[in-house]
């Protein structure tokens, strides 16, 4: 967890906390796009055959999550 000012203004100065992911660890990443591709194929219901599609999609919405393109 980060905590970043988001204004220069020390009177309006607003503090946020901000969940941080390090993103040159593949680790951290895929270990979400991981987590995030069981939990498709939890909600299709155990469907076998989809892990491709799972994964690309997990991977997708990750990155969406973290702002990475």
């Amino acid at each position: 967890m980060v905590i970043r000012r988001n204004s220069t203004n020390k009177k309006n100065a607003r503090w946020l906390k901000t969940a941080t992911i390090d993103t040159n660890n593949t680790n951290d990443l895929s270990a979400r796009i991981q987590e995030k591709a069981y939990r498709l194929f939890e909600k299709r219901g155990y469907s076998h055959g989809n892990d491709w599609s799972d994964w690309l999609e997990a991977e997708r919405l990750v990155k969406k999550e973290l702002g990475i393109r």
